[in-house]
């Protein structure tokens, strides 16, 4: 592959092992499996095979020095949002439209939500509360509103809280 070079950290100093991500289109030259459990992998490098896609962990992508979140897709008027990974969902209207949003699936959970195309206005109901005031529904009116949630455990339930809301508003119903 033409952007792609070998890394081996044999030759290399701990600093220069520390900057895996300055280094490039990377090669796996070593890898190590924890044999008991089969749990741990640990490898030097990385690879990235195009310049453009990034490297995906579990469902994240890092590109550049940053992470990247997957996009999930807009379910529709009465649909439910996914909440199985932490991503970013465009919602799009043709008219006033509800979407639902289950509690989320792990702690640290991340989902921003934004109005796309406004064709009239979402509202997002939320099965548990997204702050302590108590308030489960978002309403998204125009393009551009956006909310940013992250999930956070409360004795031993998973709840959403708002991170930042930029002109949605929160109600509770």
């Amino acid at each position: 592959m033409p952007h792609e070079r070998e890394y081996d950290p044999t030759l290399q100093s701990p600093s220069e092992r520390r900057n895996l991500l300055s280094q490039g289109v990377l090669r796996l030259r070593r890898l190590f499996v924890q044999v008991a459990n089969v749990t741990t992998l640990r490898t030097d490098t990385i690879t990235e095979r195009t310049d453009a896609a990034g490297v995906t962990v579990d469902g994240l992508n890092l590109k550049d020095g940053s992470l990247r979140l997957s996009t999930v897709a807009d379910p529709g008027d009465a649909g439910a949002i996914p909440v199985t990974t932490s991503a970013y969902c465009p919602l799009v209207t043709a008219g006033a439209e509800t979407r639902t949003l289950a509690a989320p699936t792990f702690i640290g959970q991340e989902l921003t939500l934004y109005m796309k195309t406004d064709g009239g206005d979402c509202v997002v109901t939320c099965s548990t509360t997204v702050n302590e005031t108590g308030n489960n529904t978002i309403t998204f009116a125009n393009t551009g509103e956006a909310a940013r949630i992250f999930a956070v455990e409360e004795g031993s339930n998973l709840r959403w809280r708002m991170a930042t809301a930029d002109g949605a508003t929160l109600t509770t119903v």
